[in-house]
């Protein structure tokens, strides 16, 4: 099979200092040269590995460009031995430029999401894998150049009403899909970007948390000790999430090593931002009968998995009458909404705690506490 190379033809240097790259091979005795749409400088150029160098998604995207011209290339070398197929550089040229038929967009995303996994925390490939398992479910032979605005749109309704998805849901759907569009867009796939027009529908988000009394009576039911096994492991473990303000992901990864002066030092799963959590005293007992004399290690080492989880704490909450759609993630709007009304509204501090990037995430705490708000100023009623 005729070896496939790729070269920057210095000699084409803009003024910026880029030069364009090209795949090189030989058919016939002729040489093909493919344009790789990408245009680098001399710096930038690993000349013997043929790739981009240097690390971050820029620079990812760009060698995932030249890994899939590789790829398309050889896809045709490979079908014409398998064939029989005599090429020569026109014929070779008719097959790159016609559209390929793993045009389906389904096929060229999984391919994408496999190419870039390592990149990817396991909850984003997760999420990434169910949205595109729900458009297969729904147009499995799906092409990138039917992806349309019109298309979006109806896409939108299906979800809506044929799944009972909530807004909020149906937007990240629709962000997965952009993602891999985006991606066939900087691979030269498709041209036009139906997402200029189509605008994913917003939804405010939906907080659950628990009230301060409907806490006390699920720490009440705690010390009882009457629940059975299961059901009080998996209230300790959402009382510790609600004690620390942390995320169910984050605290399943927590190291005995990271609880340092009676603090929890750790990063953010989600947005990589380093958090400091004083421990309170209910938080700092619950630590040490789950440190069990231990040193080292994992500090939680057996839990169900997050949906037997969700399902035990409704279970749980039910036997106090408490009826709210509680989940892990209930424990950490807990811990912040208790947090903001017991600290007069400090915000900065909360946002630091919950390891928000933007103040502005966690606004969304003052907002809920509305009624709080109204409640302190109708104090000067009938003042006037």
């Amino acid at each position: 099979m005729a070896k496939i190379s790729i070269k920057r033809r210095n000699e084409s240097e803009r003024a910026d200092g880029c030069a364009p790259l090209y795949a090189v091979l030989n058919i016939e005795r002729e040489k093909i040269r493919v344009p790789v749409d990408l245009a680098v400088t001399v710096t930038e150029w690993d000349a013997v590995a043929e790739r981009v160098k240097g690390r971050g998604q820029e620079v990812k995207d760009k060698n995932l460009i030249i890994s899939n011209v590789r790829a398309k290339i050889s896809d045709i070398l490979v079908r014409a031995r398998l064939t029989g197929e005599q090429l020569t550089k026109a014929s070779f040229l008719a097959l790159y430029r016609r559209p390929p038929e793993d045009g389906q967009f389904i096929r060229y995303a999984r391919r994408h999401l496999d190419a870039t996994r390592d990149a990817l925390q396991w909850e984003t490939q997760r999420h990434h894998a169910a949205a595109l398992k729900k458009l297969e479910d729904y147009r499995p032979d799906l092409y990138l150049h039917e992806i349309t605005p019109e298309f979006l749109r109806t896409y939108a309704v299906y979800l809506r009403d044929k799944l009972g998805n909530s807004p909020g849901t149906i937007r990240k759907n629709m962000c997965v899909l952009r993602v891999y569009y985006y991606a066939a867009m900087r691979a030269g796939l498709v041209h036009r970007n139906p997402f200029d027009t189509y605008k994913a529908p917003r939804a405010e988000p939906v907080v659950v948390f628990l009230t301060e009394e409907e806490f006390t009576a699920l720490l009440d039911l705690y010390k009882s000790d009457r629940l059975p096994d299961n059901e009080q492991d998996v209230l300790r473990f959402w009382l510790f999430m609600a004690f620390t303000g942390m995320h169910i992901t984050d605290a399943r990864l927590l190291q005995i090593e990271q609880i340092v002066g009676g603090e929890i030092h750790y990063t953010r799963i989600k947005t990589r931002t380093k958090v400091i959590m004083p421990l309170s005293g209910p938080a700092a007992k619950l630590v040490e009968y789950y440190k069990a004399g231990r040193r080292r290690g994992n500090l939680f080492v057996t839990l169900p998995t997050d949906q037997a989880f969700n399902r035990v704490i409704k279970r749980v909450c039910q036997r106090v009458d408490i009826l709210k759609p509680v989940s892990a993630k209930a424990a950490r709007h807990t811990f912040a909404t208790l947090y903001y009304k017991k600290n007069g509204g400090d915000l900065g501090t909360l946002s630091k705690l919950l390891g928000h990037t933007s103040i502005t995430t966690t606004m969304i705490y003052a907002h809920i506490m509305k009624e709080n708000r109204v409640a302190g100023v109708s104090a000067f009623d009938g003042m006037l």
